[in-house]
């Protein structure tokens, strides 16, 4: 399954670096924690990351009642949002050919606020459920008051696509005989081992839950 070419979201530069593939992309934005988001405030463009869900083709974001993102993000009615993961410095022997490899997703969708308190529930055990698997199980849920104070957004995907760089390093072929090193340095995200914020929570076992997720991810997400 594919999400559909349109004139939001084809790639014209690097298109070979395209992928327009659902699944690829799912898998992209599950190994992100944040997000970037684009909005427009008083003509000027802002970005701003923050963490997010996915559920199926919904991403789920969240903010104070006077947060002034997501105020325009609903005046707005739409969005253009991004991740990024870079996985290697690309160093050749000649300046013009510096790169990187990554991986990065372009999502553009509609957006709507939740109002009910089992819709904005559910919203928030996605996000939380994004951090590390299963979380929510394993917190407090909000009680009413800070229900009230959370504004809630549900982003429906329309449309996206990824661009995914895993080359290796490219050099003239007049360039390869320079006395100049080249080659790439790879890059990872990794979690270290998890520890409690004081003496009694780390003199208490590591739920299993969170050691899952670092097992999973102490070598790279």
């Amino acid at each position: 399954m594919e999400f559909d070419k349109t004139s939001k979201n084809t790639v014209k530069r690097g298109a070979k670096k395209a992928t327009y593939n659902k699944k690829e992309i799912y898998a992209i934005l599950d190994s992100s924690e944040i997000c970037t988001i684009a909005f427009i405030i008083n003509g000027l463009a802002y970005s701003q990351p923050i963490n997010f869900g996915r559920k199926n083709n919904k991403l789920y974001i969240h903010g104070s009642l006077q947060n002034r993102m997501t105020s325009a993000l609903l005046k707005q009615e739409e969005v253009s949002l991004s991740v990024f993961h870079l996985d290697s410095m690309k160093l050749s022997k000649s300046a013009f050919h510096h790169s990187v490899n990554y991986r990065s997703v372009v999502v553009i969708g509609k957006v709507k606020e939740l109002k009910s308190e089992k819709d904005k529930l559910e919203g928030l055990e996605t996000i939380i459920n994004h951090f590390v698997p299963n979380r929510w199980e394993y917190c407090r849920k909000p009680n009413k008051k800070e229900l009230q104070a959370t504004r809630v957004i549900e982003i429906s995907i329309e449309s996206a696509v990824a661009k995914i760089a895993n080359a290796g390093v490219t050099d003239n072929k007049e360039d390869e005989q320079l006395d100049f090193w080249a080659g790439e340095i790879p890059i990872k995200t990794v979690c270290e081992l998890p520890f409690g914020k004081n003496k009694i929570e780390q003199s208490k076992e590591i739920p299993k839950h969170i050691l899952d997720f670092y097992n999973r991810n102490k070598n790279g997400f």
